[in-house]
């Protein structure tokens, strides 16, 4: 089938880039092919009658003019292959009765190109083709009148004219016909490329709101997953001074311990509380407190190393967790703290305002456990404040007085 389909459209080809001109060419072809082949066999089978070698020699003529005709068709010169072919079928029927002396055949044969000529030229090729057939008829039947009548001359020529008439009309309904076809079948491949254009239109209009969408909701999921790790960032900072609170510490404990306690690294911690700092929100002011605790958090902050852990534990009191710290090494860093604290000038604060620290101190080796670590750092906060305040602990009973080793 679809070899076939291939083979027609090759044989039915016409190399040009308007459609009608190809749609007549075709429909020339249609009709050439079968009268060439005709005429071939004609060629053979005249050479049998009289004169036939006469009328072979014209058929002959005809057919090689209509397969120069039909070459001329498919090399897109449709018009000049048709006038090439018109000319020698009309050509053909005017030589035959010169042949014969008998026109009362061609008079009727003279409705073929007529019929033809309907579905292949436009107008005035239509009347040419006309004309000269009922020229070749009227002329060729009174100059050759039938030697054996019946018919009689009038009746071949009313015959012909008649034939010559239902030609005509009937090629031209069946190409009004094919016309009305073409059209109908052009306004809806017209009206599906414009279905197909809108359509087309509208999926991308469609994408590109699909798109602004998705970017929309990508910049709202991330403007989102933001907030969300801001939020819970500041679920585990303190807002008034910045730093980690009490449940930061107690997520992050656990496992700094753990960590230390299974590489055998040494950690220590320090509890920090500030000395009489209720007095200084009843005596000043709670905004003075604030502030207060604001700068100790920084003071602490600006001596601590990056990998310790800076927490406000409570109101005033304070946690710094110090990874792979010996308790020496806590000890120097505490005193620097504290000395800082001591000679801060909180007069800034309010006029006669000075502040001080104690701190306790408490490693893992001597205390193994978070439970332990935190008694212990504890314990030695408490024994600070016993001792006078602004004073470092440790937990094993060393403590530094409020001259302290370090000068900064």
């Amino acid at each position: 089938m679809h070899a076939r389909g291939s083979l027609r459209h090759v044989l039915l080809h016409v190399d040009h880039h308007d459609p009608a001109v190809r749609r007549r060419g075709r429909n020339a072809l249609v009709v050439i092919y079968p009268l060439t082949a005709l005429g071939v066999i004609g060629v053979v089978a005249l050479a049998t009658i009289p004169h036939g070698v006469e009328i072979a020699a014209i058929v002959g003529v005809a057919t090689v003019a209509f397969a120069a005709g039909a070459l001329l068709v498919r090399r897109g010169r449709v018009d000049l292959g048709l006038a090439i072919f018109f000319t020698a079928f009309l050509g053909a029927f005017l030589a035959v009765p010169l042949v014969t002396q008998d026109a009362r055949l061609s008079a009727v044969y003279c409705a073929m190109p007529v019929g033809l000529a309907g579905v292949t030229l436009g107008r005035r090729g239509i009347a040419v083709v006309t004309a000269s057939a009922v020229v070749i008829v009227l002329v060729g039947t009174l100059a050759y009148p039938p030697v054996d009548p019946p018919p009689t001359a009038t009746e071949i020529v009313l015959a012909a004219l008649f034939l010559i008439v239902v030609a005509l009309v009937t090629s031209r309904l069946g190409l009004q016909g094919e016309r009305e076809e073409t059209r109908r079948a052009d306004a809806e491949a017209q009206r599906a490329t414009e279905l197909a254009r809108h359509l087309q239109d509208t999926n991308t209009r469609l994408e590109e709101r699909v798109e602004q969408r998705t970017e929309e909701l990508q910049f709202a999921l991330a403007r989102q997953e933001a907030l969300v790790a801001e939020l819970a960032e500041l679920s585990l900072r303190d807002p008034l001074t910045g730093l980690y609170n009490r449940r930061h510490a107690d997520h992050e404990l656990p496992r700094l311990v753990a960590a230390a306690q299974r590489y055998g690294h040494p950690l220590a911690m320090a509890m920090a509380d500030l000395d009489h700092f209720k007095l200084v929100n009843d005596e000043h002011s709670y905004s003075v407190g604030d502030e207060v605790l604001r700068r100790f958090a920084r003071i602490v902050t600006d001596n601590a190393r990056g990998a310790d852990v800076i927490t406000r534990y409570g109101g005033e009191e304070f946690l710094v967790v110090m990874p792979q710290t010996t308790l020496e090494q806590a000890h120097v860093l505490c005193e620097r703290i504290r000395f800082e604290v001591e000679r801060h000038p909180w007069f800034e604060v309010a006029p006669d305002l000075c502040q001080t620290v104690s701190i306790g101190i408490a490693d893992t080796v001597a205390n193994p456990g978070l439970v332990t670590l935190v008694a212990a750092a504890d314990a030695a906060l408490h024994q600070a404040k016993r001792r006078g305040r602004n004073r470092v602990v440790v937990a094993d009973g060393r403590t530094t007085s409020t001259e302290p080793p370090y000068r900064g």
